[in-house]
């Protein structure tokens, strides 16, 4: 009941998989692997069992708010809260550039709409130390986003949750007025950079919030690298064992007070709206 909790949303393959590898390995706690498939979840805790390891499975859809819910009352019911939380569930076309207006819809519900239903059911459950790592990318830094009005709001000190809101639905909104539109405001794989932009700017934003609360959470983001994955068609510079890197240092080795920030793959901090 006491032990300690660290869950990685997604990790049934890629970059999730080796968080869960890494966690098993160096957590002295319970390491709960979710997926929103069963069948994939169970074969991808019967690779690391095969390794000797002992990960805890528990489906999760993050898109679903009622999977949330069950989720949440069955941490609630066999733990004390939860110590890390990597949010790194997340969907890229990597085929498709230009993407429709339902595809983008689908791909924010997963990147960053999710983010809002964490942060209401899970959120609540976060002990007083807990880290939270949100899983990021190069295309998440202000510097993708080319309409400048976000590039002002986005990188203001007071920076609101219904802003960041709007800057997505205004994405949204470009990417159903046709291909002009999208490309003008974030060029190809708008809708990645824009979800991925979106959630670094609520990472700073609930960091804020827990600060103003008192409470010793550390919500950060990280860019793993451009990882050789499914999601990837294969192409990337680095392996997913070499992309959970950084996200293991936020979970296990960074300091308490490492908070707001954006890291890079290596491990060093770096400015996100230069």
């Amino acid at each position: 009941m006491n032990t300690k909790v660290a869950i990685v949303t997604g990790s049934n393959k890629g970059i999730g998989f080796e968080i869960v590898k890494g966690l098993c390995y160096k957590y002295d706690g319970a390491v709960y692997l979710t997926a929103r498939n069963e069948e994939r979840g169970r074969q991808a805790i019967k690779k690391l069992e095969n390794l000797g390891l002992k990960p805890l499975f528990h489906k999760l859809d993050v898109t679903n708010e009622t999977s949330l819910q069950e989720f949440a009352q069955y941490i609630s019911k066999h733990h004390t809260g939860i110590d890390i939380l990597v949010n790194n569930a997340g969907v890229l076309d990597f085929d498709k550039p230009i993407t429709s207006y339902e595809d983008s819809k689908r791909l924010m519900d997963t990147n960053f709409y999710s983010l809002l239903t964490i942060s209401k059911i899970l959120y609540p459950l976060l002990n007083d130390d807990a880290r939270v790592i949100n899983i990021s990318s190069d295309w998440g830094l202000l510097s993708n986003i080319r309409k400048q009005h976000w590039l002002d709001t986005l990188a203001k000190e007071d920076l609101s949750v219904d802003e960041i809101l709007q800057f997505v639905d205004d994405f949204l909104q470009a990417a159903k007025n046709g291909k002009n539109f999208y490309m003008s405001f974030a060029g190809h794989y708008g809708d990645y950079k824009v979800s991925k932009v979106a959630l670094s700017a609520l990472t700073f934003v609930q960091q804020r919030e827990f600060s103003k609360q008192g409470k010793n959470v550390s919500v950060n983001c990280v860019h793993p690298g451009f990882i050789r994955t499914d999601m990837t068609n294969g192409m990337g510079d680095f392996t997913p064992e070499r992309g959970a890197h950084a996200p293991l240092f936020l979970a296990l080795e960074a300091p308490q007070s490492l908070k707001g920030t954006f890291v890079w793959h290596d491990c060093h901090q770096v400015n996100w709206d230069d």
